[in-house]
């Protein structure tokens, strides 16, 4: 099958931030996330070696998810602008390496990746999302793939449908109600206080999704989970239409516009020179390219 590689640009770009140390160029340029992202960028482009690609970015600005519940991420402590210079230069990075990238006002990276993911499904292809966000084990399916990161951006784990099960004892789509259940402080999302991860997966295993634990209440014996969710339903459906990652955005979308081209070596080096990313010249160097497909 043809494969199509999916990255979150946003939850990688955090993911290097926070596991790599402060670097600077010698003109004082933080780029730390920057470097990150070209090192999994390159190793995604070795190994996997995609068909097609693209790389998801969330959008400046509330999304729809605020205007459904206007603390939604309110805890979030934004970071340093010395983060936020680095996406422009990872863009840089991919316009030299020929390589789309899309970002939807109103919407996170996450809406667009399984909505271009629905729009192919019945295309022969494998698609394989590149994130640091486990947000994203919800769309995994027989066509969809998982690959994130174990530790840093070096040890990476894949996820797929029966790593799930193994893991959560759950279906990719069980997930949404779990974690409606337990919340994510991340994210602000409050879920039920009271039931922790462990209740939540025991009662989603059971029950198989919050409409029918909800239909089901009765059936719970211990009555003070029994009691927590009465009183806190309307959080719970709440945080469920919260986690619900969108399917349906409105995307001109054709999949042959992604087909991965031939970088434009010359650029992609003088940037790097620029960025110092010296020890990842060699690896650009050596890309093999044919007429049809890099690699």
């Amino acid at each position: 099958m043809k494969k199509f590689i999916i990255i979150d640009g946003n939850s990688l770009l955090h993911r290097a931030w926070h596991a790599l140390p402060r670097l600077t160029t010698k003109t004082g340029e933080v780029i730390n996330a920057v470097y990150g992202f070209a090192l999994v960028f390159l190793k995604v482009l070795k190994e996997l070696k995609p068909d097609y690609l693209l790389v998801a970015f969330d959008a400046k600005g509330p999304t729809f998810r605020h205007q459904e519940f206007k603390e939604y991420k309110a805890k979030r402590v934004k970071q340093p602008e010395e983060f936020y210079t680095q996406i422009f230069r990872v863009k840089q990075i991919l316009d030299s390496f020929n390589v789309k990238y899309l970002e939807i006002p109103g919407y996170e990276a996450d809406d667009i990746i399984a909505s271009l993911k629905i729009k192919n499904k019945n295309q022969k292809i494998k698609n394989i999302i590149v994130s640091g966000d486990l947000d994203l084990l919800q769309i995994v399916d027989e066509q969809t793939e998982l690959y994130a990161f174990k530790k840093g951006v070096s040890k990476i784990i894949i996820y797929d449908k029966e790593t799930i099960k193994e893991k959560f004892g759950l279906a990719p789509e069980q997930l949404i109600d779990f974690k409606a259940l337990k919340g994510d402080p991340s994210d602000n999302i409050v879920g039920v206080k009271g039931i922790g991860e462990k209740t939540a997966l025991e009662l989603i295993r059971k029950f198989g999704s919050l409409e029918n634990l909800y239909q089901n209440l009765e059936k719970i014996e211990n009555e003070k989970i029994r009691n927590l969710l009465i009183k806190q339903k309307e959080n719970a459906f709440l945080s469920k239409k919260l986690v619900t990652i969108k399917k349906n955005l409105e995307i001109d979308f054709d999949l042959k516009d992604l087909r991965l081209k031939e970088p434009n070596k010359e650029k992609v080096i003088k940037l790097f020179q620029e960025l110092e990313f010296k020890s990842l010249i060699p690896r650009v160097l050596s890309l093999e390219t044919t007429p049809q497909k890099l690699f």
